[in-house]
């Protein structure tokens, strides 16, 4: 059985797929609650089938399978017109966006022609590939569009992430934390470089959606140690292969 799901801040696309998949018994249409991070993969399969899948298992362990809009018309696209992936759309956005725009464009365009297209202010000073939780800051606009390009964020007087403090133990990044983990701890064993202890705190189920960064009130950069612990630990398990 096929579920389409989409949030309740869409209702006029919900209506016109539950319109388009009438005919078919095997299609239904889910809506969902606003929130963040519900689009990610393990968390749709929660909200949508009610199903948990284990720490460390893929959707399959629980018979799922989950494709995002536009894996689903790239998939549609090579197996009808047998046409390759050369283009996508993709969302300019942001205080510096003149105009924003829904863009379909091809794959390899550089970033500085999607901000030439939303005549970006001249007061930019960062560019972010990806949204505003997970996207990540590019020194350059001469980066090219690629396949997993979903956005582009252009901002005008964006700050340093600036000091931060030590952690209070508030528990704030747990209520939030969509993985049900301890990002408190987290980011305090990747900050101390203790390799060791990290597989025990399940680090590799993090899906660093930024949910615990953005709460905390010491302003803790826990998805930047969280990364840098991911990378440390795949350098150690390289070392003893």
């Amino acid at each position: 059985h096929g579920y389409i799901a989409v949030e309740g801040n869409k209702p006029d696309a919900f209506e016109r797929l539950r319109e388009a998949a009438r005919p078919f018994a095997e299609i239904s249409m889910v809506l969902l609650e606003v929130k963040y991070p519900q689009g990610a993969e393990l968390q749709l399969i929660d909200a949508v089938l009610g199903r948990e899948v284990p720490s460390g298992k893929l959707p399959s362990e629980v018979g799922a399978c989950v494709q995002n809009v536009g894996t689903a018309v790239a998939i549609f696209e090579a197996c009808r017109f047998n046409r390759p992936l050369v283009e996508r759309v993709i969302t300019v956005t942001g205080n510096g966006a003149g105009k924003p725009a829904n863009l379909l464009v091809r794959l390899g365009m550089a970033v500085s022609s999607l901000m030439e297209l939303c005549e970006a202010s001249p007061e930019v000073n960062k560019l972010v590939l990806g949204g505003p939780m997970m996207g990540l800051a590019q020194s350059t606009a001469e980066v090219p569009v690629i396949k997993g390009t979903s956005g582009l964020l252009l901002m005008k007087d964006a700050k340093d992430y600036g000091d931060y403090g030590p952690c209070i133990r508030c528990g704030r990044c747990v209520e939030v934390c969509p993985m049900r983990l301890v990002p408190s701890d987290l980011s305090i064993i990747c900050e101390a470089g203790r390799v060791e202890e990290m597989p025990a705190c399940n680090i590799m189920d993090c899906k660093e959606c930024g949910s615990c960064a953005y709460v905390c009130p010491a302003k803790r950069p826990i998805v930047h140690w969280v990364k840098l612990g991911k990378a440390r630990l795949a350098r150690a398990k390289a070392g003893k292969a």
